[in-house]
This record gives C-alpha cells, sequence and structure tokens, in this order.
C-alpha cells in the first residue's frame, strides 16, 4: 500500500514555539485562513506525493549520500509574507534565511531523488514556512513587517517523512533520518559556531 511521503527540514522546538506565537496573533486580525497545527510545521524540501515502501530504503540511501556533502548551518525565521504574492496569496508563510544554504540543500535533495529514480520537484524551490492556506474569497491578512523574535534552528539532518490525512488534520511521522555533513572536508567551517558542538 503506497504511503504519501515528504522530505523536510524539522524547526527547533523554541522556533516553533516563535512561529506559533506570531500565528496565533496573525490570526486575530484575520479572515479566510486555515491555520496550520504547530506540530506540522516543516520546510518542505521535496514532496512526493505517495511512494511505494519498498523504495524507502533506495530512496533514503541516495538522499542521505546527498546531502552528506552539505554542511550543517544554522535557520533563522524572517518576516511573514503571502505567497505567492500579495495580489492572489495562497498561503500565508515566514520566510527563512539563509536562502543560499536553503537552496544548496534543497539541490542536494533533487540530486539524491533523481538518482533513486524519483520524478523532479515540479516548482522551483523557495525555501518558506507554511502558517496558514488562504481560502478561495473573501480573505483578509494584516501582516506585521518584521520577523518574529526567534532562536536559530540548527539544521544538521534532512527527515523523511510519511504524511497521513486524518479527519482532525494531518499526522507526520518520521520515516528516516538522513544526516547533514557527514562528507564534508573537516577543514570546512560550518556556519552552526563553535557554542553548538555536543548540542542536542
Amino acid at each position: 500500500m503506497a504511503i504519501r511521503a515528504f522530505l523536510a527540514v524539522e524547526l527547533s522546538e523554541p522556533a516553533r514555539a516563535a512561529a506559533a506565537a506570531l500565528a496565533h496573533d496573525l490570526a486575530r486580525g484575520s479572515e479566510g485562513v486555515r491555520w496550520a497545527r504547530p506540530e506540522t510545521y516543516h520546510v518542505t524540501l521535496h514532496f512526493f506525493g505517495d511512494v511505494d515502501p519498498d523504495g524507502i530504503p533506495a530512496l533514503a540511501r541516495s538522499v542521505g549520500d546527498a546531502v552528506a556533502t552539505v554542511a550543517p548551518f544554522r535557520l533563522r525565521l524572517g518576516a511573514p509574507y503571502l505567497f505567492p504574492d500579495a495580489r492572489r496569496p495562497r498561503v500565508v508563510a515566514l520566510g527563512l534565511e539563509p536562502a543560499g544554504q536553503l537552496l544548496a540543500l534543497a539541490e542536494a535533495v533533487e540530486r539524491g531523488v533523481a538518482a533513486a529514480g524519483f520524478p523532479a520537484e515540479a516548482r522551483p524551490f523557495r525555501a518558506h514556512l507554511t502558517l496558514g492556506r488562504i481560502g478561495e474569497r473573501g480573505a483578509r491578512v494584516a501582516l506585521p513587517g518584521s520577523a518574529p523574535p526567534a532562536p536559530e534552528t540548527p539544521v544538521r539532518e534532512v527527515i523523511l517523512f510519511q504524511s497521513q490525512l486524518l479527519p482532525q488534520g494531518a499526522r507526520h511521522t518520521p520515516l528516516e533520518r538522513l544526516a547533514l555533513g557527514s562528507r564534508v572536508s573537516p577543514d570546512t567551517k560550518t556556519t552552526e559556531g563553535e557554542d553548538d558542538h555536543g548540542e542536542e
């Protein structure tokens, strides 16, 4: 039986709480938005749709090999905005930084996905965190112009999730955790900083 799957970066709990607090504030001045549950917050790198479970081990090996060449880094929450644009918005999103390193990670993921024989992502990667989805008509959202105060998230792995669509909303279950940086030269500096060593 096929499973619904995607590859993503998970937020740290402090960053998740900061994003949830912002969404709560936005919801009080908005209409026509279906807000995501904080436990489902993630940064999607590749969405598959339905996948044969028998193909998961080979997919995980291939993507794991690809992301092993990407050095760990820190993710920062950016300012909220309407995605893809303010004229015909579909999503209330948070921008994410550093955009260049997130793009490099997404490109590595795509190389691994292609090597495993899966189709490429249909749309160009644009790093964002979905806070809510906007209905067809009558939506009203007032956005602040600044990022929420939040700790950075150390990005050390990509997670392959199963997504189950339940009456109470989607449930995301980690299937594989794929570490970044195991094939990066020890001489290559990461952007995590000296204070991160040994942190869990």
